[in-house]
């Protein structure tokens, strides 16, 4: 499994539904906006939670790749497990990550082997007062820069459970110029490595292969929904994204990626823990675990 991939895909996924998340943050002066604000912040004061997560990108209705994972984080006891499986252009798969207080563990499902990490502490990973450097002014215009004001495209619906729906939808012609100028580009790169990994490592396949799109590429429409619960917290997150382009022989292809992320046991969560004792243990860096990632995954 190439590791990239996977990270590439989470990243992009769970990117896309953070980002609204930030950008509400940054300029909720509507009641849809306020609404997720408030849930937002409820949910994290939750201190543990699990997550159900499922990520799958789509070219013309042909499934690409799939991930399917369940997350259990305590903040305050600083762990976290992830149990997941995968499907991708070599097949099925499964992997497991565990954060512990001093180390991170990574294992591939049909290895006996475990890659441990040195893990950063969350609460340090850059001095206090340097969290609050930038003022909400400052990141209020940075996102209204970045992502147009998307408080007049998110709505709210009431729910027959006491609950409420925050969503937000861009077509293409009412997405911010960043938001259309960014998705082509991040593609194209994405396209370049996947060459890049393909020939290096022929032998092997590749996991992700994407179609090579030259002409026309756009972000073609943005679909984000949260559903809160009558007790004011987030228990679903999804969004939707859709790339079209063609390809140099001409055949438009429609990219989508779907991500779906449900919350659960919030407040009551105990994330998996992981003994090492008696088992192969591999210890690594950080930065050989990026520069692995970077050359298209460990191998082995």
């Amino acid at each position: 499994m190439r590791k990239k991939w996977l990270a590439v895909a989470l990243a992009v996924g769970i990117g896309g539904v953070a980002t609204w998340g930030m950008s509400v943050s940054a300029q909720a002066d509507n009641g849809a906006l306020e609404s997720y604000k408030s849930a937002l912040k409820q949910t994290k004061e939750a201190g543990s939670l699990t997550a159900h997560a499922h990520l799958e990108l789509t070219d013309n209705q042909t499934k690409l790749f799939a991930v399917d994972g369940v997350a259990k984080v305590d903040h305050e006891q600083k762990l976290g497990s992830v149990d997941g499986t995968y499907v991708d252009a070599n097949g099925e798969g499964s992997f497991q990550a565990f954060r512990e207080p001093t180390q991170m563990v990574f294992k591939k499902g049909d290895r006996d082997l475990y890659r441990v990490m040195e893990a950063m502490d969350w609460q340090q990973q850059q001095p206090e007062q340097d969290q609050h450097a930038m003022s909400s002014a400052m990141m209020e215009q940075v996102h209204k820069t970045l992502f147009g004001s998307m408080e007049k495209w998110t709505t709210m619906e009431n729910l027959p459970d006491g609950g409420k729906r925050v969503s937000l939808k861009l077509d293409e012609e009412q997405m911010p110029v960043f938001a259309k100028m960014l998705g082509p580009i991040m593609y194209a790169k994405i396209v370049e490595r996947s060459q890049e990994a393909r020939a290096g490592e022929a032998e092997k396949g590749l996991a992700l292969k994407l179609p090579a799109l030259q002409e026309d590429v756009h972000l073609e429409q943005v679909v984000l929904n949260a559903t809160i619960n009558e007790q004011n917290q987030i228990e679903q997150q999804t969004a939707k994204v859709a790339i079209v382009g063609m390809d140099a022989s001409g055949v438009v292809h429609t990219l989508r990626l779907t991500v779906d992320v449900r919350l659960s046991d919030l407040a009551a969560t105990t994330p998996e823990r992981v003994d090492l004792t008696g088992k192969q243990v591999e210890k690594v860096t950080r930065e050989e675990m990026r520069s692995h990632w970077a050359k298209g995954g460990w191998r082995h």
